[in-house]
């Protein structure tokens, strides 16, 4: 898949409530419509992810989004009702708290893993355990942060009924909570671990 092609879902996928909410409240455009253009652009995720290349291993996180979007896209349209459209950030903390809880099971862990990629020297090293140790505590704090984030997002989902809000308020708080304050949050969790590994590295 070309490089830019890849780069645009990405951003696409980071956008995507903040995207509903324009086309949606903003822009009132029709939720067939809207579920239409989103199970084409699945479409052609899924065609440049699988189709024939030199290298046989697929991506799956794009792969991933395309399935998403896909099945997104097409009970909204089938049932003309948004909510499917707003469970995609739930499905995808879903998803990532399998990758990451499924790693402390049967190892290594997630981020030793990412740690191992980006540090060749880590293995087989003296401290490779001390370093194993750490990033499986880091791995459970995300993990916590996925069942918290999906959480929330499942509340945001059902605002409506549960707080008794007005449709487009919220959409307001849905579009809010899952294309901001998630992020802010995520980017939180990255900058305390990675001032706390500093501490860490020190010791080792």
């Amino acid at each position: 898949m070309k490089k830019a092609f890849r780069i645009f879902f990405y951003v696409l996928s980071i956008l995507y409530p903040i995207l509903v909410f324009v086309l949606l409240v903003v822009f009132k455009l029709p939720l067939k419509l809207l579920s239409l253009c989103i199970i084409a652009l699945a479409a052609a995720l899924f065609v440049s992810v699988s189709a024939k290349k030199k290298e046989k291993k697929l991506e799956w996180k794009p792969l991933a989004t395309s399935v998403l979007f896909f099945l997104a896209g097409l009970l909204c349209f089938l049932t003309n009702e948004s909510i499917f459209l707003k469970l995609y950030p739930v499905a995808i903390n879903l998803i990532l708290l399998m990758f990451f809880g499924s790693t402390l099971i049967y190892g290594p862990n997630m981020i030793f893993r990412f740690a191992t990629l980006a540090d060749k020297s880590i293995k087989g090293s003296f401290h490779e355990k001390k370093v194993e140790i750490y990033c499986r505590k880091v791995t459970i704090a995300w993990c916590i942060f996925f069942i918290f984030n999906g959480t929330v997002a499942i509340f945001t989902v059902f605002s409506e009924k549960i707080f008794g809000l007005l449709p487009d308020d919220a959409d307001k708080i849905w579009s809010l909570y899952n294309g901001g304050i998630s992020y802010i949050l995520m980017g939180i969790l990255f900058a305390a671990e990675f001032i706390v590994r500093k501490f860490v590295d020190r010791k080792w």
